[in-house]
């Protein structure tokens, strides 16, 4: 990604498929992408195909980041045409094996109903309870916020947003801000 970063496009090519070849589900899925749209070479549907294949492969095999992948990517499109169905399948064997976002997430549409879930609390609570027990930052951050009382900040909360902080999630560190000054 630097070499993407510093715009050698051809380099980061070589380099994210170097990293494809090895597994790498994210690697995978950047391959396709680039190698479909052109990005450090010409476009090229063959080798995009591969990789996308080779993502597919992955998910298949078990790996959740590759089925975290797929289910974003039918989610929201970009390789892959949206396709809920096929988005809530990969969601839900990325949950199940232990992917954190994938356990947020599907916590998420549960406790609202979105993307054909019917909204079930106790499912829901039980999936965030998962990825909160593995430390998602984002799952972090949900707690957190129930832990305010009478819209104060308390000592619990201010420990789950300064756990979710430190692994990252901005809008912790933002609330622990705003409730530090």
């Amino acid at each position: 990604m630097e070499a993407y970063d510093q715009d050698r496009a051809s380099d980061a090519l070589r380099l994210m498929e170097s990293c494809a070849a090895q597994g790498d589900p994210v690697a995978c899925y950047l391959a396709a992408l680039w190698r479909r749209d052109g990005e450090g070479a010409s476009p090229d549907a063959k080798k995009s195909e591969h990789w996308l294949k080779e993502l597919m492969r992955l998910a298949e095999a078990g790996s959740a980041e590759a089925q975290w992948e797929l289910s974003s990517n039918y989610r929201w499109g970009g390789l892959l045409p949206v396709d809920h169905t096929a988005a809530n399948h990969w969601l839900e064997r990325a949950a199940e094996n232990g992917w954190g976002a994938a356990q947020h997430h599907l916590a998420w549409y549960l406790e609202t109903g979105q993307y054909g879930y019917s909204v079930d609390r106790e499912a829901s609570e039980a999936w965030y309870r998962r990825a909160f027990d593995q430390e998602h930052p984002e799952t972090l951050y949900t707690f957190a916020m129930r832990e305010f009382k009478d819209g104060k900040i308390t000592e619990k909360a201010i420990a789950l947003l300064a756990k979710a902080a430190g692994k990252g999630f901005k809008q912790a560190a933002h609330v622990l801000r705003e409730h530090r000054h």
